[in-house]
């Protein structure tokens, strides 16, 4: 993992708050990719206890060498801390939660059975996870979750429709300035409205309904004369709603999709662009308001800067199309988490 500025040495942390920026590039996978065979790693079992870290690929189960595994376990209930804090707030119990993370083994270790040539049985499946089989038969049975699944797959239209009033060249004028646009195209002036942006880009859904949304969120403006102007570019949902929940999924998801990957990349392999600069000793609140300003500037720059590049490459119909984009957000640390991490993983030197 490569960082910008100042190395964190393991010193104390201070009263002051300890500022991090970061972001990272990440590829959405459909499949995990393992090559993994339950009966040779059955068969090895008397044999070996060890990982084998000239393998490019990294299998969950319990073959892993203690001090990784007691590592891993560290890390995982550090990560899980701010997961478990937001599903306590919202009613989620342990038992749901539990049910969640049983579903979440079983679905992955079927993916890496069929990414590697084998059907995906309850008896491979349980070897992998240590989930008793009668337990993969019930889980992989239930259609928990298929609605939200079907929901992540579908193109949300408000982010969609306001990320093309802003890089469409039929409705930006000259330097990429944004045009304001009226719901209907006028007799007179024939210039382009809301009306075919919404059913170029999101059809089959009612483009008023777009702009009450969009107006209603702030993302647009009514600037009279029967025309509207879009004054952001993001389109952030109700704080909870499914849209808002979809997003916070898929950041987190993707973060760890882009560490899992460069934890495993070998020699040569560059993996994938991830970057972190951050305070040493911290900032005052006073200085922590005013770079949350600065970042927000700046950062709205980077984001529109890839967004613009990308724009012209990201067509329908790309054969084998990758889909792939940049993250990037602001953290500040949490102190008490910190230092629980620190007393299990002492050594941990970041």
């Amino acid at each position: 993992m490569k960082t910008l500025g100042r190395i964190q040495n393991g010193q104390p942390l201070k009263v002051r708050p300890n500022v991090k920026f970061r972001y990272y590039s990440y590829i959405t996978k459909n499949q995990a990719v393992a090559d993994f065979d339950p009966n040779r790693y059955a068969a090895s079992q008397h044999i070996s206890k060890s990982v084998n870290y000239n393998n490019k690929t990294v299998v969950i189960c319990s073959g892993m060498t203690q001090s990784v595994k007691e590592n891993l376990l560290a890390a995982f209930r550090y990560l899980l801390k701010p997961l478990v804090r937001l599903a306590a707030k919202n009613s989620v119990t342990f038992p749901e939660f539990s049910e969640v993370l049983k579903q979440a083994y079983v679905d992955v270790a079927a993916r890496q059975l069929t990414a590697s040539g084998k059907t995906p049985t309850a008896e491979g499946i349980s070897l992998i996870t240590n989930i008793e089989t009668t337990e993969v038969r019930n889980i992989a049975s239930l259609d928990s979750g298929a609605k939200f699944g079907q929901a992540a797959q579908q193109a949300q239209p408000l982010p969609t429709v306001l990320a093309a009033w802003h890089t469409d060249v039929k409705y930006t004028g000259p330097y990429g300035v944004v045009r304001d646009l009226s719901l209907s195209r006028s007799s007179e002036s024939g210039a382009h409205s809301f009306t075919e942006l919404a059913a170029t880009y999101c059809p089959g859904i009612s483009p008023k309904a777009l702009l009450d949304e969009l107006i209603r969120t702030g993302c647009v403006q009514d600037v009279g004369n029967g025309f509207y102007r879009a004054v952001k570019r993001s389109y952030i949902p109700d704080p909870l709603s499914t849209q808002n929940i979809l997003l916070f999924a898929r950041v987190v998801h993707n973060i760890c999709e882009t560490l899992e990957v460069n934890l495993r990349k070998t020699k040569g392999d560059k993996g994938l662009i991830e970057r972190t600069v951050y305070t040493v000793h911290g900032i005052t609140k006073h200085d922590l308001e005013e770079f949350d300003k600065y970042i927000r500037v700046r950062g709205q720059m980077f984001a529109d800067d890839i967004d613009n590049w990308l724009a012209p490459y990201d067509q329908e119909g790309i054969e084998d199309a990758i889909q792939t984009g940049v993250g990037f957000y602001h953290y500040i640390v949490n102190k008490e988490d910190e230092i629980a991490l620190s007393k299990e993983m002492p050594n941990e030197g970041v």
